[in-house]
């Protein structure tokens, strides 16, 4: 794609998107939920907004041809996370779609009947706008099918027309507040009618206003300089929306007469024609042109959100996520027909059957699900990726992503009282989308396994185990060691051993190449060892595009426990820790990890652990590796702790105190008698390498891990195993990303 865009386009493009049936539609009931206290929730919503905002920012400029958030979230937080990115942003998006064409329907409505006074022919208004929000779902449903989808260029003069008449609404009316100063201040009395409670849900209720960044963040890659212009366009745009908003908010509030209730009261029984009649007050014209403005920016909405959903499947059906078919492409018109279908079939049964409360409810539940997984797979990203180049880094560090989490969390629960359904909705959304992934996902990348798959073959010595340790064969020179260790920690659990040698072709060749070229004359060694020791065995060679996407791919279809990775003792490119081969599997596989630097072959007969001075999540984990090792070589482990030079004895007690909370976190079941040693230095990398002139082994625990920072191994191992040149093995323990967030708002709280 040719980058086109300047700040200038994409700025229109994310108010062309901001200002759909939100600010048109939603401002009435919004008014019900908080009386006065309007104004407070549009100025919660842009703080909210303007969280989430720091993250798409950061994400967009670092990864501007990444798709936005859904593959965000795949990149971030791995497959199963990715598919409910995609699952929640299609049906976000749809149901969006249904909120502006019912929008449509309204202001569509109030054009035909009471502008243009045209007859009703036995029907009822409300039935009208079912009628034209069928047609308009339906017209531009056919729009896309033909592939002429409205331009960027036709939003943005949609967008400076759109913000002209609500330039002009707000400027007369705070013409009328200074002419009627004491109607204003009644109008805002009492100002929080039903408290911060009240607030809360209209905040929640109209969320689906400040919903566009995810289109903008798109544009990426037909950005111009695109790290500086999705920056300045996505604050711009913000900006632009959220003091829109907010003077809107006093406007129609502060002038609206209160007839014979408050003007809240007024606004929620006008409902979606709520701001069409607050302009009939304020301004001239204002009731023509806020109808005119009112249909145009459904228009544009819709047209553009519809795209989006229909891309959005078309993406998943790629990617194996959903059905297959859906990622057909038409011959002639070149769109995904299949998947635009089943979208404007969402679309119209939503906008049909649903009222307009739970279909503005419904949409904004949705997308709030898929910005916290958004803001974890920052936080997941910004740690896995150090090798980026970071343009934006969000201020505090993870503080202010957690923040936006905790900001949703609340607006869900708000959300329950506003519509209870939505959240039913939502729920159900979920399970069906554990349905599809459980039942189609996970068969459908089996069958692309075995499709792979070209050599196969199983030795069987006792009867199978549910423990499985998967061990990818790349280098033959260093096999018998490596293979010796997977043995050990196979025997440990009593389990089986599943070998991998995978075949990388590149996109430009066909697969064919890696299936002429390939040999399984290491696969046939590890089998030979295996059933040496009477293991059982399964051993598979793969043709693929990715090794590491076919490693992560085994071990999700495979169920593995145990994944055990060569390393050559340094990192291979810049910005990685052990290369990128093995950096990628280490921070998305969701099993046990082992990563092993073996520079020759030898007996691991003495075996040593460093430990840190204080606590660390992997200790048990590898004391359970080093036990394994332990008891298949017959070795003796010492544990180490490198303590600052001249300690106190105070200092020393508390060494020692922790010292004895690691051996009893370990717990080690060794052959011969545990030595634990302390050692004074300043620098730990040198002590240990110092150290290892006495081991012919060293095992490291996983460091700790920190949200705040980008962690790993950290830099320690890698100048342990380029200096020492023993065996190196680094012990991860499997762990969810909702336990690190725990800990680090325990730590916040304690």
């Amino acid at each position: 794609m040719s980058r086109v865009l300047g700040v200038w386009e994409i700025t229109l493009l994310g108010i062309a998107a901001l200002l759909g049936g939100g600010v048109f539609t939603l401002l009435g009931h919004s008014a019900g939920f908080a009386g006065g206290g309007l104004v407070l929730s549009m100025l919660i919503g842009a703080v909210i907004s303007f969280i989430n905002l720091n993250a798409y920012i950061s994400l967009a400029t670092a990864f501007p041809d990444a798709g936005g958030g859904y593959n965000w979230v795949r990149d971030g937080l791995g497959e199963m996370q990715g598919f409910f990115a995609g699952w929640f942003s299609w049906m976000a998006h749809s149901v969006a779609c249904a909120l502006y064409a019912v929008s449509f329907g309204i202001f569509a409505s109030e054009f035909a009947f009471s502008l243009l006074q045209m007859p009703l022919f036995g029907l009822a208004p409300n039935t009208w706008g079912l009628i034209f929000t069928a047609c308009v779902i339906l017209i531009f449903g056919i729009v896309n099918y033909r592939g002429t989808a409205l331009t960027g260029r036709i939003g943005g003069y949609i967008s400076v027309v759109l913000l002209t008449i609500l330039g002009f609404y707000i400027i007369f009316g705070f013409k009328n507040i200074i002419d009627a100063p004491e109607l204003f201040a009644n109008n805002f009395s009492p100002f929080l009618p039903f408290g911060m409670a009240g607030v809360l849900q209209a905040t929640a209720f109209f969320y689906i206003a400040f919903e566009g960044s995810e289109i903008q963040a798109q544009s990426g890659e037909e950005a111009k300089n695109p790290e500086r212009t999705l920056k300045i366009s996505l604050f711009s745009s913000w900006a632009i929306i959220s003091v829109l908003y907010l003077l809107i908010a006093i406007v129609i509030i502060g002038v609206v007469p209160k007839g014979s209730g408050q003007s809240w009261e007024i606004l929620n029984q006008l409902g979606g024609r709520a701001i069409i009649h607050s302009a009939q007050t304020v301004m001239p014209l204002g009731y023509v042109l806020m109808i005119v403005g009112g249909l145009l920016a459904n228009i544009a909405a819709l047209n553009a959100t519809i795209y989006s959903a229909s891309r959005v499947l078309f993406a998943m059906a790629r990617d194996k996520f959903v059905l297959e078919r859906l990622g057909i492409v038409h011959t002639i018109n070149q769109i995904p027909h299949y998947a635009l279908i089943v979208s404007i079939g969402a679309i119209l049964i939503t906008a049909l059957f649903l009222p307009l409360h739970d279909i503005a409810a419904g949409a904004t539940i949705l997308f709030i699900l898929l910005f916290m997984q958004l803001n974890i797979a920052y936080i997941q990203l910004r740690r896995k990726k150090p090798e980026a180049i970071w343009h934006y880094i969000v201020p505090g560090g993870a503080f202010v992503p957690v923040l936006g989490i905790t900001a949703y969390v609340l607006l869900s629960i708000a959300l329950f009282d506003v519509s209870q359904f939505a959240i039913y909705f939502a729920l159900i959304w979920f399970l069906l989308g554990l349905v599809n992934y459980y039942g189609y996902t996970l068969t459908e990348k089996r069958e692309d396994l075995e499709r792979d798959t070209i050599y196969e073959h199983a030795s069987r010595f006792k009867d199978r185990s549910n423990y499985k340790v998967i061990f990818p064969i790349e280098d033959k020179e260093k096999l018998l060691g490596l293979s010796a260790i997977a043995c050990a920690l196979a025997k440990n659990e009593n389990g089986d051993i599943l070998a991998i040698h995978v075949r990388e072709v590149p996109h430009m060749l066909p697969l064919r190449e890696g299936i002429q070229n390939s040999d399984h004359a290491a696969l046939d060694r590890m089998e030979g060892i295996a059933s040496q020791k009477h293991f059982n065995i399964d051993t598979r060679l793969l043709v693929a595009r990715s090794i590491p996407e076919s490693i992560l791919d085994t071990v999700s279809v495979e169920n593995g426990d145990l994944l055990i990775m060569g390393w050559d003792g340094v990192a291979s490119s810049h910005g990685f820790i052990f290369g990128r081969k093995v950096d990628i599997v280490l921070h998305r596989t969701k099993c046990d990890l082992v990563v092993v630097s073996l520079p020759y072959l030898h007996s691991l007969k003495k075996i040593f652990i460093p430990v840190p001075t204080d606590d660390n999540p992997n200790l048990r984990f590898t004391g359970k590796i080093a036990t394994a090792l332990a008891l298949w070589f017959d070795s003796e482990i010492t544990i180490g702790m490198v303590i600052p030079p001249q300690s106190t004895h105070s200092a020393m007690k508390r060494y020692e105190e922790i010292m004895k909370e690691h051996i009893r976190e370990l717990k080690l079941k060794t052959p011969k008698e545990l030595k634990t040693k302390f050692i004074e230095s300043v620098s730990i990398s040198r002590a240990l390498i110092e150290e290892m002139a006495h081991h012919d082994s060293i095992i490291f625990p996983a460091a700790r891990a920190r949200i705040s920072k980008i962690i790993g191994f950290g830099t320690i191992p890698e100048r342990v195993a380029k200096h020492c040149h023993k065996t190196v093995i680094l012990a991860k323990g499997y762990r969810s990303i909702i336990q690190p967030l725990l800990n680090y708002l325990i730590s916040k709280l304690y």
